[in-house]
């Protein structure tokens, strides 16, 4: 299950009105550990590996394999740049 705050969604409807989120690749020595996803604006450049939904009137492009976790999407920020995270998923 996927929500996005408030504050993401106006950040993602004042630069595009799509994400997609991407799994980076499994590190796989002594445990089985997984980054959080990355968020990226706009359409994803394979679409075909995507599931598509629509979350408050955004545009949301999963990966078929994301783990059934509830995942938020938030806004975030750094010496004042913003950006969105995922808030929610656990490493191992």
């Amino acid at each position: 299950m996927l929500t996005i705050t408030p504050q993401a969604i106006q950040y993602i409807k004042e630069r595009n009105n799509a994400i997609y989120l991407e799994l980076p690749p499994v590190i796989d020595c002594c445990m089985h550990l997984q980054e959080a996803p990355m968020i990226n604006l706009g359409n994803p450049p394979k679409p075909e590996c995507h599931e598509k939904l629509e979350i408050s009137g955004v545009t949301v492009y999963l990966p078929h394999n994301l783990p059934t976790i509830p995942l938020t999407i938030i806004i975030t920020s750094f010496l004042g740049f913003k950006r969105l995270a995922i808030e929610g998923w656990k490493l191992a």
